[in-house]
């Protein structure tokens, strides 16, 4: 049986073996990371808002550095929030720059959740390991699917070896910035377009699709259902592994639905 690779950080090591986790797994030149909160040595939160957000961004840049990694060597990038309405802003614009570095950055993807163990915020990325030679990140944002790099952002990332795209979390926006569709079937079927596009650009099909993971505010077994009609287009005869999360909000209040996606790349 063969062993997982595991890095871990120096002085944390009896919190995660008490929770029963690994801070981070590397595995053929990609590090998975677990996401990390603003927990104290002791593992309790950092009651300030952002005190906490930076100290998660510290205990994630330490789990980055016993890797060898940076953050600059971050692929993809998903956020969770609780109450996203009222603290994203705080977050993004005035606690993340401090962090994030210069363009162009990683894939992103911000899901608004209703509980995360007594924190507020949480950041799981994958990231490259620049001692593997062969590993590299090219990142692209195809014309079109809306313009993510106008902000700095990749809406493609693709990571060797093996040839990973990482896709960021898609809504239901097009490059022409037309009215977003009020309900969750246009919705999704606008977000399957985007990933249709993304495919295209990659030369990719279906049957390459590696996951999905599917985030639906309010969420119901028929919200899923709805949903899952329009991916069973996308994927044709493939059978990805998927993810089906309800979670309070999304980017913005109009936004229902939002789909993460990785592919092998032909």
């Amino acid at each position: 049986m063969t062993t997982r690779d595991v890095v871990f950080v120096p002085g944390r090591q009896a919190l995660n073996e008490m929770h029963r986790y690994s801070p981070a797994v590397r595995s053929n030149g990609l590090l998975f990371v677990s996401g990390q909160v603003g927990s104290r040595e002791d593992g309790s939160p950092e009651p300030e808002l952002k005190a906490q957000v930076r100290k998660a961004f510290q205990n994630l840049n330490a789990v980055l550095a016993a890797a060898g990694c940076t953050f600059d060597d971050v692929v993809d990038v998903t956020i969770f929030m609780v109450n996203p309405a009222e603290i994203f802003e705080t977050i993004w614009n005035e606690v993340a720059p401090e962090y994030w570095g210069q363009a162009p950055y990683p894939n992103v993807t911000g899901v608004g959740v209703t509980w995360l163990a007594g924190f507020d915020f949480e950041i799981k990325v994958i990231a490259r390991i620049p001692s593997h030679a062969s590993t590299s990140v090219s990142r692209c944002n195809p014309s079109t699917i809306w313009d993510m790099g106008s902000l700095g952002y990749a809406q493609i990332s693709v990571a060797e070896p093996g040839r990973i795209a990482f896709l960021s979390g898609q809504v239901a926006w097009l490059p022409d910035a037309g009215d977003v569709p009020k309900d969750l079937t246009g919705q999704a079927k606008v977000v399957a377009v985007n990933l249709a596009s993304a495919l295209k650009e990659l030369g990719a099909s279906g049957k390459d699709i590696v996951m999905l993971r599917v985030y639906v505010v309010d969420a119901t077994t028929e919200k899923f259902q709805q949903v899952q009609t329009v991916l069973d287009e996308l994927k044709g005869e493939g059978m990805p592994s998927i993810t089906t999360i309800g979670v309070q909000a999304l980017y913005s209040p109009d936004i229902l639905v939002e789909i993460e996606m990785v592919v092998r790349v032909p």
